[in-house]
């Protein structure tokens, strides 16, 4: 897994983590909302309704967690380029990690949501050849990310071919299956 043999890939730059701004930015705008609101009611003189007291305890008791769980997911979300396979943890809540052999990516993509698009994050979709699909969001940097596994993937189908192997998933390998 991630062992003395399993270094990173030099021409990577290292892992593919988490871009902090789109982590962060939606408990920015939800905290942010309730606080504007609770100042505006404050100001207004209404700081002491029913209103009030929901963004209070919003506030109060969501934002640390809306906090705490932006932090986790900005500290063990990454995609370890290695020479023999992709090693993703998707990050907080999961706790195990994944390694992806390349021979077993069928499909790799990247999709971006508005705070990708502000931001220049984007979650990279990995589909395999057994059907499952694994899903890494928020990544800085996700188009570097796909062209240096994409990169690998290559070098792997050239090493298959070269050693006389047949590849398991390239498109002429399925067209020759069926």
């Amino acid at each position: 897994m991630r062992g003395e043999n399993d270094n990173l890939d030099v021409g990577a730059e290292g892992a593919f983590l988490p871009s902090t701004v789109s982590v962060m930015l939606p408990a920015a705008v939800i905290l942010g909302g309730y606080g504007l609101t609770y100042a505006w009611l404050a100001l207004a003189g209404r700081g002491d309704g029913a209103l009030a007291r929901l963004c209070l305890i919003v506030l109060a008791l969501v934002g640390p967690f809306l906090i705490a769980h932006a932090v986790l997911r900005r500290f063990t979300a990454r995609v370890d380029v290695m020479a023999h396979a992709v090693f993703v943890h998707t990050g907080f809540p999961r706790s195990e990690p994944y390694e992806i052999p390349y021979a077993l990516v069928r499909r790799l993509t990247l999709s971006r949501g508005p705070i990708g698009r502000l931001t220049g994050s984007g979650s990279l979709v990995f589909e395999l050849s057994t059907g499952r699909t694994i899903c890494v969001a928020d990544l800085a940097r996700p188009s570097q990310a796909i062209a240096v596994i994409g990169r690998r993937m290559e070098e792997v189908a050239e090493r298959q071919l070269d050693a006389g192997t047949p590849p398991k998933n390239t498109a002429q390998a399925a067209a020759g299956a069926g």
